[in-house]
């Protein structure tokens, strides 16, 4: 019986509920729920920093970079291709007399005498065959002498020919036919000291030094590895232009004095090249003094047939038509008188034939000097100082070009005695000796430095850092290399020495980028670089160090925690406790906009929305995320929770 009542009652209950639910009665449900408790904090004013944090190493701020200054020297600077020149000059000494003519090889010219204008007598005739011959043999012994110089013996020579003949060449009138030298003066052309190919005996000097320079670097004469470097044993090590070994190098972290031997680079090429640069720079200085010596003799020889030997042979000419002139008369004369003698039969017509033939005779000789004279001072004479001019300024032409040079060999000298003296590298203060190894973009080492290694023209051997004088390089990120800038005040923390913090400041900031996992990596990194104040001894170049940049800063401002503020839709929020009657257990609190300021590592700056004294909740982060459009943007001022 109470079974049946039992199952009655129950039906009877669950009929009863479905109709109260049917008809909207519900249940409360706070009786399951436990009310949210909350975390408050309070608004409080304080100081903001902002700071940058990034990591870096320790290198040197002095200059004290020590670099290869060995040079590339490439071919020959002087241009010594005429090598043999002096060789050429002495084939020309006694290669360009002619035994025949007579003529010579001197610079000057020498005169080549000819036999004089024939008269119609046998003594004349053979007195100019004298004449002649004496005159060729005083132009060939003036033809042996030296290049350049030999103008003004050769000149003198013919002088004392043309004199020691001049009283041969005799008319049948008795009259003295002068020797002109400037009819038969010469002047051969001037021939550079150093001609394109040299056929003399200085070939054997230009096969040595191009057997040396062959012998000491590849460059053809350009100073040992310079020119092209000294050929190795494999295909692999073969060294490019401008390059050179280390033979020693003190180990790494050695300290040095000022002035100490820390490097030496192989010498040994640039010494041999040295060895035959000093002999074609006494080459070139040696055609420098020929060529000075040979213009020195051709300005006198100009003077000597300008001011002596062109107005004596006017002079002479000139003398030589007044006897001519005065012969005439005196022949006229006498075929006058004969003339008249005869037609009084005191005078036989013979007689008087021989006088009109010698007056014809005075009178070609009359003609024949005023056309020397005519033709001396018209073209011969013009014409020869015409060419001994222009002889002039070849010769110095050529000394010019042997000028230049010298200059250029006196150049290479000094650049191979500066290069040899580069091998040697020095310790340039006192420091600590560091490698200066070079990476590539992965980060990985590819040129050590160490003993037997190539190393090139300005490539930086070592450095000597001091340790009160160094520097942070720091990795900046591409996202906050805008926050860095020089001048800027930071703290460095050296992972070596974590309780001695240094302060310093920023110098420099890279303008490029630089990929961070190697060129094909699309991070990029920035490099700036902060200078330590005050450091100490123990600091070394490679330490790794923390660097904290202060990029903003504010102070005494109303500031909440960064966990308090929550971000929805751009705008910020903070939740804070709503203490009123329509407030339910289980949402306690209502969101509240607020603009925001400066944010540092834990608080951020609030400008509106909530003040100093109020609460807000610590951790937003652990509630329901409001709804920007629910919440009004000009919420009413929160009541000070503050007792």
């Amino acid at each position: 019986m109470s079974k049946w009542l039992t199952i009655l009652a129950a039906v009877a209950v669950v009929c009863g509920s479905t109709w109260a639910w049917q008809q909207g009665f519900r249940p409360s449900m706070n009786y399951f729920e436990s009310p949210i408790r909350l975390s408050l904090v309070e608004v409080d004013r304080g100081d903001i920093v902002l700071l940058v944090v990034e990591n870096g190493s320790l290198e040197s701020a002095s200059d004290a970079t020590v670099k290869c200054q060995v040079e590339a020297l490439v071919g020959q600077v002087g241009g010594t291709t005429g090598a043999g020149g002096a060789g050429g000059a002495g084939g020309r000494g006694g290669g360009t007399t002619s035994g025949a003519s007579g003529k010579a090889a001197s610079g000057g010219g020498s005169p080549q005498a000819a036999a004089p204008v024939a008269t119609k007598s046998k003594s004349a005739r053979g007195a100019s065959g004298a004449s002649s011959k004496t005159q060729s043999s005083g132009s060939t012994s003036g033809s042996g002498s030296a290049s350049g110089s030999g103008s003004a013996s050769g000149a003198a020579s013919s002088s004392a020919s043309a004199t020691s003949s001049s009283t041969a060449a005799t008319t049948t009138t008795g009259s003295v036919k002068p020797v002109i030298r400037s009819f038969t003066y010469m002047v051969t052309p001037h021939v550079p000291l150093k001609p394109a190919t040299s056929t003399g005996g200085g070939a054997s000097t230009t096969a040595t030094a191009s057997a040396t320079t062959t012998r000491t670097g590849g460059g053809g004469g350009g100073g040992g590895r310079g020119g092209g470097g000294r050929g190795s044993t494999n295909g692999m090590d073969q060294e490019k232009p401008g390059s050179t070994r280390i033979i020693s190098i003190l180990r790494e972290g050695t300290k040095v004095k000022k002035g100490e031997i820390v490097c030496e680079l192989d010498a040994s090429a640039f010494r041999d090249e040295l060895k035959v640069q000093k002999i074609r720079h006494l080459q070139a200085q040696s055609w420098v003094e020929q060529a000075s010596a040979i213009l020195e003799v051709n300005k006198i020889t100009l003077r000597e047939y300008r001011d002596g030997i062109y107005p004596q042979d006017l002079q002479l000419i000139r003398q030589y038509i007044q006897t001519c002139q005065i012969e005439y008369d005196i022949a006229a004369r006498n075929y006058t008188w004969s003339s008249e003698m005869m037609k009084k039969g005191l005078r036989a017509r013979s007689q008087v034939i021989a006088d009109e033939l010698n007056v014809q005779q005075t009178l070609i000789a009359l003609n024949e000097a005023k056309g020397m004279l005519e033709r001396l001072e018209k073209f011969t004479g013009p014409k020869l100082i015409k060419s001994l001019e222009a002889k002039l300024a070849s010769i110095l032409t050529d000394k010019l070009a042997q000028d230049s040079s010298f200059a250029l060999e006196t150049e290479r000298l000094h650049r191979l005695e500066k290069n040899l003296a580069a091998c040697t590298l020095r310790a340039p203060d006192d420091g600590v000796v560091v490698y200066v190894n070079q990476a590539n973009g992965w980060g990985r080492v590819e040129s050590a430095i160490e003993e037997g290694v190539t190393v090139r023209q300005d490539q930086p051997i070592f450095q000597l850092p001091d340790p009160r004088r160094l520097r942070v390089k720091v990795r900046i990120n591409e996202t906050k290399v805008a926050q860095i800038r020089p001048g800027q005040d930071c703290q460095i923390v050296i992972d070596a020495f974590p309780d001695r913090k240094l302060v310093g400041k920023v110098t420099d900031v890279t303008a490029i980028a630089t990929p961070v996992n190697g060129p094909f990596s699309d991070v990029r990194v920035y490099f700036a670089l902060v200078s330590i104040e005050q450091g100490f001894a123990d600091l070394r170049p490679g330490l790794s160090a923390e660097v904290s940049f202060l990029s903003d800063q504010r102070s005494q401002v109303d500031r909440v925690p960064l966990a308090a503020i929550r971000e929805v839709g751009g705008e910020s929020f903070v939740a804070i406790p709503d203490r009123s009657p329509a407030a339910k257990p289980q949402t306690p609190y209502r969101w509240q906009k607020v603009e925001l300021g400066l944010s540092g590592p834990d608080y951020v700056e609030v400008l509106s929305g909530v003040r100093q004294g109020d609460r807000v909740v610590a951790d937003a982060l652990t509630l329901e995320a409001p709804e920007p459009s629910a919440v009004s943007a000009a919420s009413s001022p929160v009541a000070s929770l503050s007792p």
